[in-house]
């Protein structure tokens, strides 16, 4: 069954998620409202099953119950959760055999299993995951590093600011080389890329996230558009927290000029010394 209409998530393969589970990005929480309300309730948590390659595999959707007189004002946490030895990690494990085999090797060899490990350069895997009508059921489809390495192929040669502008219907199209399941997959990356942008969009009211105004408001519209901060046609990095909502004239400067992004502070840093600081930035700091 096809599940693109519930795309809430793409998300890179790390130790914790072929482990214990993950955490759902407070920018989709809205999606979950509309999915099912009844998670949104701090402490809430149910019983799930998550649907991977026609398979039903058991987990645990929750709302975690901190003490929110301890930490005021903290955002709730919503993730999925699994034990170590539970089928789902198995299964996860062997589709990702590449990042499973890296990141364990990787922990044998450090002391400190609290830093966050990262992938080398040529592994790329991830996972998308989807609402269904079931309340009750997620999907996941898993992107082994194969899938990126096709990809890839394709997008290397394609600017960025031309990835960005096209439309779903047009996407590749024009590419009389590629094969039919090529073209399928790249029109998805693209699909799959526009609900992440609007859902984006509307966590920020459709606001700029660098001057934290609705451009065009006075005028009973609103322009904004979504910048992959890691371009994605070399990173195919489509998780919320490589994309930011800002006005078309930031987005042209960032181009012209492409400024390093400091995470650390949320602004873009220019060679000239200039920088612009986003005002809006919830979504990445989850």
């Amino acid at each position: 069954m096809d599940y693109d209409d519930g795309f809430i998530l793409q998300k890179d393969v790390n130790w914790s998620l072929l482990n214990e589970g993950l955490a759902i990005p407070i920018s989709v929480y809205v999606r979950f409202k509309e999915w099912d309300a009844s998670i949104l309730k701090h402490g809430a948590g149910k019983q799930i099953k998550i649907l991977i390659d026609g398979e039903f595999f058991d987990a645990i959707l929750k709302n975690q119950n901190f003490d929110q007189r301890k930490y005021p004002g903290h955002k709730d946490i919503i993730q999925i959760r699994y034990s170590t030895t539970s089928p789902i990690v198995a299964k996860l494990r062997s589709i990702f055999h590449e990042s499973y085999s890296y990141l364990s090797t990787k922990r044998q060899l450090k002391e400190n299993h609290h830093r966050q490990l990262m992938l080398p350069n040529d592994i790329h895997e991830y996972i998308r995951l989807y609402l269904t009508p079931n309340s009750d059921v997620l999907c996941m489809e898993c992107c082994p590093n194969t899938e990126f390495k096709q990809v890839a192929n394709r997008l290397r040669d394609m600017p960025e600011e031309l990835f960005e502008q096209s439309d779903d219907d047009k996407f590749f199209m024009a590419d009389k080389t590629a094969s039919v399941e090529e073209k399928q997959r790249l029109v998805k990356y693209r699909r799959i890329d526009r609900s992440i942008i609007l859902t984006l969009k509307r966590f920020y009211n459709y606001r700029d996230e660098i001057s934290g105004e609705k451009i065009g408001d006075e005028y009973g519209d609103s322009v904004v558009e979504a910048h992959h901060i890691d371009y994605f046609t070399r990173s195919q990095n489509n998780d919320s927290t490589n994309i930011i909502i800002i006005s078309p004239n930031y987005h042209r400067i960032i181009h012209k000029n492409n400024p390093r992004f400091n995470r650390n502070k949320f602004q873009f840093e220019f060679e000239n010394g200039e920088v612009l600081r986003l005002k809006l930035y919830e979504h990445l700091k989850n």
